[in-house]
């Protein structure tokens, strides 16, 4: 049992019986490797770092794992390792915390002395924010930064072209601005919900990324950027409807759902135009990775049969079905991003055998974890099953409890034989169109997330994390996170799967519940 409130729970605690106090004269040392890391610390004591002798340490200490770190409170000190700078950086998050919590008199903290090791159990803890459907802006994505990095989450999966919104500024292609980041209704329609008809007209420009990107990795976030393609692209076509097999004028779509767009796989011109795409856009984001979507681009297939230059390939190929083509597809892509050094992510869709070995796949498809199983011994695997991770669905089908009780080893990815990058949660957001809404689907569910992703199975226990859950929540209050207070199942009026925003049934008994807790 651990004395202090800490999500996600360290690997290894051990606490004493004695204890330390810091304050304000309290002197910090840190490596100079280390110190925007102990701005953490600094900031919240209100000190200064310093290179004489402190009795808060801060090393540089080989032989501790990436990410990882110590921290001991002594009757002497507090000494923080770590080897790099995110272990520092979570070193000093777990310090905060407690100091957050400790006993406050006479202007010193009375910290219970204590020795943690820890180190994350999966390498990516991930989040998807789909900013195509609703878009959130530079201010509302740097909170969640914040938010992510005091859950030690490392990954920004951001999706940021779909059937309803192109994001990003491109200059090579302009319409993919003036045409593609338009659409005539702001709410989608379908499933209850109709069109405002006021226009959306929004995305991120170059230096909105670069402040977003920079932001994210001074809190060791790497930002992964998707595109989908060659399906989710009515956006693009709309742009370019060149880039189709019909040349078929078309609008970015108002509604929820999945369009057939796709791009034509048997057309040089498509892939001269990503090409020139990604020599614009990758330069914008360090990471290795770049997502390429893949998925539902069956709803094309149709499409693609009646193309004469889709046709001509797959004769030529000797191709029999058209997921072959789509395969084909990806793998054309690969060799465009290659140039660039990056390593795609593609979803399990298109994870058949004929993929390049270097394109990794997410599972996000329950009943595709077989032909996944097999694939994750070929290729590196992010795993993000609808039934546990896929925060856009109620409470009533994915309630806090069943996010936390996730586990790989039943699904049948084992230790050694299956290439396992890590974990990663869903936003997405056709019925998710504000700050509010948005927090009220991904809390507490993140914080349950949050310990799945980085906690050792053997040490979990539900109970004991919702006990430090209540300190999180309270936390939450504080900085204004619209946290939903509704987390286990019950039977909702209708059965409509997804979170329908301020409009759902679950978002407003929440706030009946918060109404009645503010009022106690």
């Amino acid at each position: 049992m651990l004395s202090y409130n800490i999500i996600p729970k360290p690997n290894y605690y051990l606490h004493g019986d004695s204890s330390y106090s810091v304050s304000s004269e309290t002197r910090v040392m840190c490596h100079e490797d280390f110190i925007s890391a102990a701005n953490i610390v600094t900031s919240y004591l209100k000190t200064k770092t310093t290179a004489s002798e402190g009795l808060i340490k801060i090393s540089k200490t080989e032989g501790i794992s990436p990410e990882g770190y110590e921290l001991k409170i002594t009757n002497d000190g507090v000494i923080i390792n770590a080897s790099d700078f995110a272990g520092a950086l979570y070193a000093c998050i777990t310090f905060k915390t407690i100091l957050m919590q400790a006993t406050k008199k006479d202007g010193c903290a009375e910290l219970q002395t204590l020795v943690i090791k820890d180190s994350p159990e999966y390498k990516h803890r991930g989040v998807m924010l789909d900013c195509s459907r609703n878009f959130f802006d530079k201010k509302e994505i740097l909170k969640l930064l914040d938010n992510m990095l005091f859950l030690k989450l490392n990954r920004f999966h951001w999706h940021l072209s779909d059937d309803q919104g192109f994001r990003i500024e491109c200059e090579s292609f302009p319409f993919l601005n003036t045409v593609g980041s338009k659409r005539s209704s702001k709410h989608l329609k379908g499933f209850g919900l109709e069109n405002d008809n006021v226009e959306l007209n929004a995305f991120f420009t170059k230096d909105d990324i670069k402040e977003i990107v920079d932001y994210a990795a001074a809190r060791n976030i790497e930002v992964i950027p998707e595109i989908d393609i060659p399906g989710h692209t009515m956006a693009i076509l709309a742009s370019y409807p060149e880039l189709s097999c019909t040349n078929e004028k078309r609008e970015v779509m108002t509604k929820n759902g999945i369009s057939d767009a796709i791009l034509c796989a048997g057309d040089d011109a498509v892939y001269s135009f990503l090409e020139t795409l990604f020599d614009e856009i990758c330069p914008l984001f360090p990471s290795k990775y770049f997502h390429i979507g893949g998925d539902e681009a069956f709803r094309g297939y149709l499409i693609w049969r009646k193309c004469d230059k889709c046709q001509a390939v797959m004769k030529e190929k000797g191709f029999k079905k058209e997921k072959e083509l789509q395969v084909y597809f990806m793998n054309k892509v690969y060799e465009i991003l290659k140039k660039h050094g990056k390593s795609p992510i593609a979803w399990d869709d298109c994870a058949y055998d004929g993929l390049d070995k270097n394109i990794a796949c997410q599972f996000w498809r329950p009943h595709a974890f077989t032909k996944v199983i097999n694939q994750a011994k070929k290729r590196d695997t992010i795993l993000c099953p609808t039934n546990y991770f896929y925060f856009d669905l109620k409470y009533s089908l994915l309630p806090l409890k069943k996010t936390y009780k996730f586990n790989q080893y039943k699904y049948g990815f084992k230790d050694g034989k299956h290439r396992i990058l890590g974990l990663e949660c869903e936003i997405w957001t056709e019925f998710i169109d504000d700050k509010a809404s948005l927090e009220f689907a991904l809390y507490p569910r993140v914080d349950a997330f949050s310990e799945v992703a980085w906690t050792q199975l053997k040490y979990r226990n539900y109970k004991d994390f919702y006990k430090r859950l209540a300190w999180y929540k309270t936390y939450m209050q504080h900085n204004g996170i619209n946290y939903s207070r509704l987390e286990k199942r019950f039977s909702p009026k209708k059965a409509f799967p997804y979170h329908l925003g301020r409009d759902g049934e679950e978002y407003k008994l929440s706030e009946q519940l918060k109404e009645k807790e503010m009022n106690k």
